[in-house]
């Protein structure tokens, strides 16, 4: 009887294992099907700094995305988006380590080009995302159209403000020779060109305390500044402490990337308006576009993910709709 009982307890603990084995097969399966492929890809994303609110936004949206394909993203960028000879050794550190994508975000359009090359002689595909690159190899651009949305900000300080003949307006930009900030500060003038202003354009490198000091220096020499328009949030909040510290806070300021820091300064009065961009849908389209490139898929040569002109009417839900993707 103990015999029968030892061959049952043996039977059935081998059906069990078979079941377990077939469990764990459907699973897989369905995983595979869920991805598309049995593949499982690693792509490098070298951002133009990790330390901002924006980019770190960016990283969400590509996180979320990376989670849903069942891919892994590692994330790398300088301390300052000045530092493009770092993104530089980030990218060719990556094609040396073999990644079956990279992301870019390119502080430098030209300097950033030996690197990219590099990574296509590897077949590696590149995708750019938030700035662009005369990159003929890249596989697709993704982010704003930045000359149309300096343009829309231009726009809105036309309409809204009375400005004169003669009349001077600051810019304060990030950094010289980078298309995204060439491109946001010229359209911006090209919707004003038919009022005459005078522009006074200084460069802070993107960095919050370079624009207090900027700031600072052109109210020194031109008092009678009519508005500031600044070409990122960061620069925007340095403008605004430095008004606050000469005592100019009538002076209205534009900001640009639609940051919670810089939303919240428009939420507060310390801004007349804000060009928002969508840095979660940047990130998170430039995963996927990855990922279809990986698959044999189409992508678009060109992704606008669009912005829109936040101002203290619709301020309250784009703080939401920012806070829905950080996860506050």
């Amino acid at each position: 009887m103990k015999y029968y009982k030892h061959i049952l307890l043996i039977s059935t603990m081998f059906i069990l294992s078979i079941l377990s084995a077939c469990s764990s097969s459907s699973s897989r399966d369905s995983a595979t099907k869920a991805n598309g492929s049995e593949d499982s890809y690693k792509f490098g994303v070298v951002l133009m700094t990790l330390n901002s609110e924006y980019w770190k936004i960016v990283m969400a949206g590509a996180k979320d995305a990376a989670k849903e394909l069942g891919v892994e993203v590692q994330f790398f960028g300088p301390p300052e988006e000045s530092q493009y000879e770092q993104q530089n050794k980030m990218i060719e550190d990556l094609v040396v380590s073999g990644a079956d994508a990279i992301i870019v975000a390119p502080s430098q359009a030209e300097a950033i080009l030996p690197a990219l090359n590099n990574a296509d002689q590897k077949d590696i595909p590149v995708i750019l995302a938030d700035a662009d690159a005369k990159f003929e190899k890249k596989v697709s651009f993704i982010g704003t159209e930045n000359y149309k949305a300096g343009k829309l900000g231009g726009e809105f300080v036309s309409k809204q403000l009375q400005l004169k003949d003669g009349d001077k307006v600051a810019i304060i930009r990030g950094q010289l020779g980078s298309k995204t900030h060439d491109d946001r500060t010229n359209g911006f003038k090209e919707a004003l060109k038919g009022k005459n202003i005078e522009f006074i354009i200084q460069d802070a490198t993107s960095d919050r305390l370079k624009a207090v000091s900027v700031m600072e220096n052109i109210l020194t020499a031109n008092p009678d500044v009519k508005a500031v328009f600044a070409t990122s949030d960061e620069m925007a909040l340095g403008a605004s402490k430095a008004l606050e510290n000469k005592g100019n806070t009538n002076i209205p300021i534009i900001g640009f990337d639609g940051t919670p820091n810089g939303l919240d300064a428009l939420k507060n009065g310390k801004m007349l308006a804000n060009v928002a961009q969508q840095p979660y849908q940047i990130g998170y389209q430039a995963v996927e576009a990855a990922y279809k490139t990986k698959q044999g898929e189409k992508v678009e040569k060109r992704i606008d993910t669009g912005v829109n002109v936040v101002t203290k009417e619709n301020v309250e839900e784009e703080i939401e709709k920012i806070n829905g993707y950080l996860g506050k």
